[in-house]
């Protein structure tokens, strides 16, 4: 009976570096690395910077854009009313969201001098010596688009206007501004149809601009 052998070969030693390789290999295949993470990041916040302000939340974007209009209406009224000398007002229509500028116009030369030949005995000229009105109640729209009327877009709407006598939420408001530049004090809330997203329009006396804020 033979006996038998085995031979144990010697198996070269394992360097430290070639151990490190396949564990950082092993490591790779196991999941992402933090560059590549940061990288992924990165990517998806750009995607959400270019996409998100397109999106139209709630017609935020369309609020905005009605209450500056409206706020630069009131601007612009109490800056004429400086400058011609005469009271403006802006007219709003709560209900329909519509607004626009009026004035108080001069008078006609023809119909400032009332009496002049009218109602004298023996067709004598009859003048009268009262002066006449430098204001009058009866305001026109002034001439240009900020006279004519304006209606807010269909998902955006008035939802009312506070003013020192209390809130109105339905019907015809006008905010006076006198020929010195002082406008009647109001807050005016401009909205989307379900109320998700409002600003508040702030008509100071005496301030030069009305300012748009967020309604809390």
């Amino acid at each position: 009976m033979h006996n038998a052998r085995w031979t144990l070969e010697a198996q070269p030693p394992v360097s430290r570096v070639a151990s490190h390789q396949r564990a950082a290999r092993f490591h790779k295949a196991a999941g992402f690395t933090l560059i590549e993470m940061l990288a992924v990041v990165a990517i998806f916040g750009l995607i959400a910077a270019m996409v998100l302000p397109n999106l139209d939340l709630g017609g935020s974007r369309i609020v905005s854009a009605e209450a500056n209009d409206l706020a630069t209406a009131i601007e612009f009224a109490r800056q004429r009313a400086v400058m011609t000398g005469r009271t403006h007002q802006v007219v709003i229509e709560i209900e329909r969201g519509e607004h626009w500028v009026e004035w108080a116009a001069p008078l006609e030369p023809e119909s400032a001098a009332t009496g002049a030949g009218e109602g004298a005995p023996g067709g004598e000229r009859q003048l009268t010596l009262v002066p006449p009105p430098l204001d009058v109640d009866e305001f026109v729209p002034i001439p240009g688009e900020l006279g004519r009327v304006h209606r807010v877009d269909d998902k955006t709407a008035i939802l009312g206007v506070e003013v020192s006598g209390g809130l109105a939420d339905h019907g015809r408001v006008e905010l006076r501004i006198t020929p010195d530049g002082v406008a009647d004090p109001a807050s005016i809330r401009v909205g989307d149809a379900g109320g998700g997203h409002v600003l508040r329009i702030e008509v100071e006396p005496l301030a030069d601009a009305a300012r748009v804020v967020d309604a809390e």
